[in-house]
């Protein structure tokens, strides 16, 4: 088995349902994959670059999982990629640290699937909004392998019902099976 890090850039992951069964399920299939939670690990938003650059290079597996704000990543994970990828490390004419790894994305979005299209609600499909990540893996020189995406993934305490709760989370363990399926593929 390949080695595994999943970077969660989801901002508070206590009170995410969908992000944090996504996790859950992925460790309790394949326990060995590295998890770093950065809204734990860094509350305060003040990353240990070394130790992140670290935990990257011993990977083979690079995973980046999030949910889409904005139609783009959250900052906590905006500010990850700007501290800790580092021109002359990750990206730049010296830069290969990354260079030959392989790269996931797995966002969860509010909006339903149906709004990412060019008639949709949103105007843009999921593949158009997450360019910015698509990008960044290719100039660090990584091989892009898959953006897993799901939508309709808002659970809002007090009005979303244990039958829609239930329903997430099925769609939520989904989209980690597909990305173990994935792991084990490659």
């Amino acid at each position: 088995m390949k080695n595994v890090v999943i970077i969660c850039g989801h901002p508070d992951l206590k009170n995410s349902l969908a992000n944090k069964t996504i996790l859950e399920k992925i460790s309790a299939q394949l326990p060995q994959v590295e998890i770093r939670k950065l809204c734990e690990l860094y509350p305060d938003y003040q990353f240990d670059i070394k130790a992140e650059q670290a935990a990257l290079e011993k990977a083979d597996i690079i995973i980046f999982q999030y949910l889409m704000n904005w139609y783009g990543v959250p900052g906590l994970l905006k500010l990850y990629i700007d501290k800790v990828m580092e021109h002359g490390w990750a990206y730049g004419s010296q830069g290969t640290a990354l260079a030959g790894k392989l790269f996931i994305a797995s966002i969860t979005t509010g909006v339903p699937e149906a709004g990412f299209s060019a008639e949709g609600f949103v105007g843009r499909t999921v593949e158009e909004l997450t360019f910015p990540v698509a990008k960044f893996a290719e100039m660090a020189k990584m091989d892009c392998k898959k953006i897993f995406s799901i939508g309709g993934m808002m659970c809002i305490p007090g009005v979303t019902t244990d039958e829609q709760k239930a329903a997430l989370v099925a769609k939520a363990e989904k989209q980690a099976d597909n990305i173990v399926e994935c792991i084990k593929a490659l």
